[in-house]
């Protein structure tokens, strides 16, 4: 547990010397989510200027690690994460047509995420050991969500309103449909802010004695 704890005090302010970014708020340049199925979701979307809150009051369930099996497993839940950016859409959500582009906003309540890392131990120059994230993969299950995109179907807001309000109340089917989608996203995005932390922290700093 003290490990992620050694890492919290980094999320928010991150090490700018180091290159290592700011996690909360979380700020990603561009994101493309594309559904191509004969099913009943099949979408393109594109977000860009994505900006995530939340990250740093991460609750730790559980962790282990293990040198000889050279893996992390980590289970985190986050209480609250926000997301607002850019977003356009084309294509079906459900039974229900959909597009539009404009800012989205969702609200993510209680997100459990059960991420594995498979690592590999790098001994650097400093004589220091480090961690090298070769991959990682995540199971998500998300407690409650809100969605909202602004200006669909070029700013009818009668249709915009009905379709607010059916993807709200279809969540959950919605996320059945997408959900190795955005495990395979997250997973890239987490991959990408977290790999720096472990170049620039040695196993000494991220596991003291």
């Amino acid at each position: 547990m003290n490990m992620l704890e050694n890492i919290r005090p980094y999320i928010s302010k991150g090490i700018p010397e180091m290159h290592i970014l700011p996690l909360d708020p979380l700020t990603v340049p561009s994101v493309t989510l594309k559904q191509d199925s004969s099913g009943s979701v099949n979408f393109v979307a594109l977000f860009t200027d994505l900006m995530g809150y939340g990250v740093k009051n991460f609750q730790i369930n559980r962790i282990n690690i293990s040198f000889k099996n050279q893996s992390l497993e980590v289970d985190i839940n986050l209480p609250l994460f926000r997301i607002e950016s850019r977003y356009e859409i084309n294509g079906k959500i459900l039974v229900l047509p959909i597009k539009g582009n404009g800012k989205f906003v969702g609200n993510f309540t209680n997100t459990e995420a059960k991420i594995k890392f498979d690592l590999k131990i790098v001994k650097k120059k400093n004589q220091k050991n480090f961690l090298d994230i070769q991959q990682n993969k995540i199971n998500l299950k998300i407690g409650a969500v809100k969605l909202h995109f602004s200006n669909l179907f070029n700013g009818n807001k009668q249709l915009g309103d009905q379709t607010n309000r059916f993807i709200n109340n279809n969540w959950k089917d919605l996320m059945v449909e997408i959900r190795p989608l955005l495990e395979d996203t997250v997973s890239s995005i987490i991959l990408g802010f977290i790999k720096p932390v472990f170049e620039t922290l040695s196993v000494d700093d991220v596991f003291p004695v």
